[in-house]
């Protein structure tokens, strides 16, 4: 069985590799080939650049677009170009049994690629795009584009992952695509890395936050529930934001550090150094970093949103809070002070993962889809 991925567009190997992403993106797919014989092959918007780090892939086929097209200088040209994909790789579109998009955005290329060879299409969404485009500020026209290529791609698609139960009731309302289409597919943790790591205290008198600083983040809530707590903030990830957050941090008078971008490998470690992780977003799909934490054993903080609520079962698991500035900082100061409910909390976020979000059951499930999809 021979599987090609197409990447989000705009997405090479190195974006993977720089992001830290990379080794947790191929796991699933390793997994596949070593207890199934799948063949994989990635389709990915890098070129010459891509094959530096392709050693990494351990079998996985490397289909850089770049590497045969030119790489246009405007984006309006890039992405009518991106119309063309499937007919230079047609000798190994041809020859694969499915399609698969990783996300929406991008899915008019394996789209095209079904409509021209005839190949099973399965559609994963790590989050619903149109849904995340209506609660941000983006144009209308954005909004209205993104409606276009979400609704071709669900429309051609044999069958659709989607990450949670309210992304599965968004799909059916705004798309009417059938019940019996669509598979609820939650994001998977290899739960033998993200473990409590005994070798590793938990002696940071820090929370940790973990992501992307963009609005959807609200890091902003965050400084200003820990002004006047002296509790300070500890970041790992993107630093796009750095110089704007500590500004707000010293009129805040709280303490911020920045870890920068650390490989996925390393992060169970990190994690494992923290009591307490916090993730007060405007919104979320499925959040990995959440699912992370839990998996190590974090006590885990989380605004009462889309996202975040159907994950954490207050007072249980996490802690959920709602998006104010005085209910995040309680909900901190209620974990700090009370050593029995982290452990409580601990304890049940690490089963939680066991149960609903391993990598071995989501590798069995993906299998059984191919399976479907070419039966």
């Amino acid at each position: 069985m021979n599987i090609t991925l197409f990447f989000t567009y705009g997405v090479s190997l190195k974006t993977w590799h720089k992001s830290g992403l990379l080794q947790r993106e191929v796991k699933i797919y390793h997994k596949l080939m070593e207890k199934y014989g799948v063949e994989v092959q990635f389709l990915t918007y890098g070129g010459v650049d891509d094959r530096e780090i392709e050693s990494e892939l351990h079998g996985i086929k490397l289909l850089p677009v770049y590497e045969r097209l030119s790489r246009p200088r405007f984006k309006i040209i890039a992405l009518l170009q991106s119309l063309f994909i499937p007919f230079y790789f047609r000798k190994e579109i041809k020859k694969t049994d499915i399609l698969k998009s990783n996300q929406i955005w991008g899915g008019w290329t394996p789209v095209l690629a079904k409509w021209l060879f005839k190949k099973p299409l399965l559609v994963r969404c790590g989050y619903e795009l149109y849904d995340f485009a209506l609660k941000s500020d983006k144009n209308n026209f954005y909004k209205w584009f993104v409606y276009l290529i979400s609704w071709m791609s669900y429309k051609s698609a044999d069958r659709v992952h989607v990450a949670t139960n309210q992304d599965k009731d968004f799909v059916i309302d705004r798309f009417k695509i059938k019940s019996s289409q669509i598979h609820v597919f939650p994001n998977w943790i290899d739960i033998k890395e993200y473990r409590p790591l005994k070798n590793v205290l938990n002696n940071k008198e820090s929370i940790l936050f973990v992501g992307r600083l963009n609005k959807q983040k609200n890091i902003l809530l965050l400084l200003k529930a820990l002004s006047g707590t002296r509790i300070s903030l500890d970041i790992a990830g993107d630093e796009s934001l750095k110089k704007t957050l500590e500004i707000e941090a010293i009129k805040l008078d709280v303490t911020v550090n920045f870890l920068g971008s650390i490989p996925n490998d390393k992060m169970p470690e990190i994690y494992n150094q923290y009591d307490i992780f916090v993730l007060c977003s405007k919104y979320e799909g499925n959040p990995k970093v959440l699912l992370e934490a839990m998996a190590c054993g974090c006590s885990v903080v989380g605004t009462n949103v889309s996202g975040i609520n159907n994950i954490i079962h207050n007072g249980v698991d996490g802690v959920l809070v709602e998006e104010t500035a005085e209910d995040l900082r309680n909900g901190i100061c209620t974990l700090r002070n009370n050593p029995v409910l982290r452990k409580h909390i601990m304890k049940n976020a690490r089963e939680h993962i066991i149960v609903h979000h391993s990598l071995e059951a989501a590798l069995d499930k993906e299998y059984s889809t191919y399976k479907i999809l070419v039966s």
